[in-house]
């Protein structure tokens, strides 16, 4: 860090601050600040001054040399030289040479002249009774009062030279700082400080052979020259024409904690003065230093307050975005706010992008005022301009930081603005607000207060804020699109459950349906072909619940409107609809039926309710399609996609109003019975299968299956729900047959849906290959269909009868791969027709 500087600072506390007095000859200046010895500055000074024996000529001399003969070889030094070692003879000549009035005007003069030392002592060593440590912590005190951060503080350190100018005796300084690109020098000119503003004055470029300050810059080493004119090193001497003749020159670099140049300090003394010395040079370095160690110190605690203010800051807006997410306007003042204090200015505007229409627009405005100590900020009419025009959308077309010292002239400036606002601006920060690369606003800062303009510190603090800036906007923006999501989320659901929920009248007319006597007997067998009873399939389910379950088991109107309901969820797609969930549930109920006293009496309803679900709002598309084009679902549901949503949609009807069969469970109850529900929905996923029945088939080889074991019970549970689901190939044969047209159906419909895109089906799901169906089914029946029902049997050896059925089938798709009985399988002629069917797939939504 180097010497940050201010804007102002009072000359006498500084010198009482500054000049240490002669404690500074015990001080020890830091490795970056370099002293001149004196045998070298004696050398050099010795070499370049010119012959004693000639006089230099003053202006008033004349050019008269009458006396030169007289004078040679003898100079003021040589006397004052002379009269200090022999004091006597300037006794004798005052006695005999100078009368009583010149003696008294003598010491008036020296009175005069010593009140005057004694104010200056006084000024600039009021500590020189106090330690070091009290010093510089009573000057770092005031420097925090009066520090200007944010500023270039050329003044502070101009007017700390013009006490070290007083502490060394100097007549007269120059301070120089650096020019824009570090390469040459600019005198610094207080002058007009208070009507307008300080300036700076080129002075020439920083290199050998000009200017002593030049030099000194090029070497960063402090010089002392008692004669400037006479040396060879500086033909321009120091650079000023002043019409004053500069005799010594003491030039010092001020340099930065870590040795970066930030100005030169050129301290004069004047023709007919005695020239610097050593000890000047240590006063100066010294108070330089000690002056640059306190700025030092005074600017890492502003720096240190500062972040600190700023990391409050942005946990206040989180704490305000994240507790109570507030309106975006809310937010945009809270940020306009800050970022007005952050740079210290007058107004602020933030102006969001629209990329659409290529332009910025905003409608909350900084009118100037304030309530309460805290600007206020109105939404007026919105303003819109194009985005090729001003200053704002300079940074929104190209991303990049601008800072405008000069607004009106700098011919990007938009003077609209002011023009309808009645504001004028002198200075502009303008900034961009990017998010994911791209720029959605422009903050604006306009009239830097208590400077000439925008610093290059105010641009690192508001970058650092404006990354901020994009992170609330973009989850501002984020929530607000979610909002509006979410509106449209409860329009459709609205529509949907309208559509989606049972009629009063259907589920009124389910409670006085009953069913034909022949029906109670062939319900309890596995190959119940439920296909002629289709208006009765609603009262089929109810009385399978009633009598698994018990009648009492669940409320006669709740279980009405869920079924009905149910139902309405199944689309109508060839193969996973509502007559399939209700052929599954037989199956289920055809087991529990011949299982008595195994399953829980939660376990029996939640399996029966998980079969009459399983497929809920199947679309006709398998797990792996959804999954290979990015459908919502497969986005929802990384595993188990269908499975999972079908659960979702049980949980969902279950949740509307007068559709909780569960409602007098207790919560414990509740909680377990979704849990039945959705361990058996997802078992009904076919990839999780092969796992679940070689585990089983190890259970029971080694004798190790344990019902009691709750692992052991899920993994039979997953087997009957894969069995119940499969059940269509345990089904008189005429039965079988008819359903395989209904699955390759759906089967060939996602094929031609792959096709469209260029992919090629697998041969099970292209229809240019349905001649390979039997030997397909034939595949499918020996590697999962067989080994399901064969573990069914070993575990509950009632359910055999489906084992029994399922290889009869596999027989007649045998007999038609040989040849032996081509009528078996549907004709083309049929399978058309199941394509064109009012139940044809419905297209998958992406």
């Amino acid at each position: 860090m180097g010497i940050v500087l201010c804007e102002d600072f009072n000359c006498q506390h500084l010198a009482n601050c500054m000049c240490l007095s002669r404690q500074v000859s015990a001080y020890r200046p830091p490795s970056y600040i370099r002293f001149e010895p004196r045998t070298i500055r004696q050398q050099r000074t010795r070499h370049i001054r010119p012959p004693m024996s000639k006089k230099r000529k003053t202006p008033d001399d004349g050019g008269g040399g009458g006396e030169d003969s007289v004078q040679e070889g003898l100079t003021d030094e040589k006397v004052k030289a002379y009269l200090s070692l022999n004091p006597q003879m300037l006794d004798e000549f005052v006695l005999e040479s100078v009368s009583a009035e010149t003696v008294d005007r003598w010491l008036k003069r020296k009175n005069s002249s010593q009140s005057a030392d004694e104010s200056s002592a006084k000024e600039v060593s009021r500590y020189q009774d106090t330690n070091m440590q009290s010093v510089v912590y009573e000057l770092n005190s005031y420097m925090e009062q009066r520090l200007d951060t944010g500023g270039d503080n050329k003044l502070l350190l101009y007017e700390l030279c013009n006490i070290i100018k007083t502490a060394t005796k100097a007549d007269g300084f120059a301070l120089y700082f650096l020019g824009e690109c570090n390469n040459s020098l600019c005198l610094f000119t207080p002058t007009g400080a208070k009507e307008g503003l300080p300036g700076l004055i080129p002075s020439g470029p920083i290199t050998f052979g000009t200017t002593i300050a030049a030099h000194v810059a090029k070497t960063r080493k402090t010089l002392l020259v008692e004669d400037i004119m006479g040396d060879e090193r500086f033909p321009h001497g120091t650079g000023q024409d002043s019409g004053i003749h500069v005799h010594s020159v003491l030039c010092l670099p001020i340099l930065t904690a870590i040795g970066d140049l930030i100005a030169i300090l050129e301290l004069h003394r004047h023709l007919g003065r005695e020239p610097f010395n050593l000890s000047h040079q240590e006063v100066a370095t010294a108070n330089l230093a000690w002056a640059s160690v306190a700025i030092h110190q005074v600017q890492v605690c502003r720096g240190l307050a500062k972040q600190t203010e700023l990391n409050d800051f942005l946990l206040d807006v989180s704490k305000t975005y994240f507790d109570n997410i507030v309106a975006i306007d809310s937010l945009l003042e809270h940020i306009m706010i800050y970022a007005k204090n952050l740079v210290n200015a007058d107004r602020c505007a933030l102006f969001q992008v629209d990329h659409n229409n290529k332009e910025l627009y905003s409608d909350l405005f900084d009118i100037g005022e304030e309530n309460e100590g805290k600007p206020v900020f109105r939404k007026t009419k919105e303003i819109r301009f194009s985005i090729e025009k001003g200053i704002a959308g300079q940074v929104a077309r190209t991303g990049e930081v601008l800072n405008i010292p000069d607004a009106y002239a700098d011919p990007r400036f938009n003077r609209e603005v002011d023009l309808y606002t009645g504001y004028t601006t002198r200075n502009i920060l303008c900034m961009p607000i990017v998010s994911r690369g791209t720029v959605i606003g422009v903050v604006q800062m306009v009239n830097k207060l208590g400077g000439s303009a925008f610093t290059k510190t105010d641009e690192n603090n508001f970058k650092m804020f404006a990354v901020f800036c994009a992170l609330a906007l973009h989850c501002a923006n984020m929530y607000h699109r979610i909002r509006h999501s979410e509106c449209i989320y409860r329009v459709t659901m609205e529509k949907l459950s309208y559509h989606s929920i049972c009629t009063s009248e259907e589920w009124k007319t389910l409670t006085q349906l009953s069913l034909p006597s022949a029906i109670y007997k062939e319900i309890e067998l596995f190959h119940f072909d439920i296909a002629p009873f289709e208006e009765l399939w609603p009262a089929i389910v109810v009385y399978m619940v009633h009598n698994s379950c018990g009648k009492t088991s669940f409320e006669q109107e709740k279980l009405c409107r869920f079924t009905m309901s149910v139902r309405k969820n199944y689309r109508r797609v060839p193969y996973h609809n509502w007559k399939h969930a209700v052929t599954v549930a037989h199956c289920m109920y055809a087991i529990l039926q011949k299982t008595t006293g195994i399953f829980t009496e939660l376990e029996r309803k939640g399996l029966l309710i998980a079969c009459l679900c399983h497929d809920l709002d199947h679309r006709g598309y398998s797990n792996s399609y959804l999954q290979k084009f990015d459908h919502p679902l497969a986005a929802l549901y990384s595993t188990s996609t269908m499975e999972q949503h079908h659960f979702s949609q049980t949980v969902s009807i279950l949740q509307l109003e007068g559709h909780n069969i569960f409602s007098n469970l207790t919560s414990s109850e509740y909680e377990q019975v979704l849990e039945i529900i959705r361990k058996a929905i997802i078992a009904t996923d076919l990839a999780l299968y092969f796992g679940n029945r070689k585990q089983l088939a190890e259970l029971l080889a080694t004798g190790a299956l344990d019902l009691n074991n709750r692992a052991h019970r899920d993994r039979v549970i997953g087997l009957m729900m894969t069995a119940c689901d499969l059940c269509s190939v345990t089904k008189l044969w005429p039965v079988t047959r008819l359903t395989a047209n209904d699955i390759y159906a759906e089967f060939w419909s996602e094929g031609d849906e792959m096709k469209k895109i260029g992919m090629q089906p697998i041969p099970m799901m292209d229809r240019d290959k349905k001649d390979e169906v039997p030997q397909g089914q034939v595949g499918f029946y020996n590697a999962v269909a067989i080994p399901c029902y064969t573990t069914l049997s070993e575990l509950f050896p009632p359910s055999s009868p489906l084992l029994t059925a399922c290889r009869e089938n596999l027989a007649q798709w045998e007999r038609i791969v040989r040849g032996e009985d081509t009528s078996a399988w549907a004709s083309t002629e049929e399978a058309e027709l199941s394509e064109t069917s009012d139940s044809g797939p419905v297209k998958v939504d992406n």
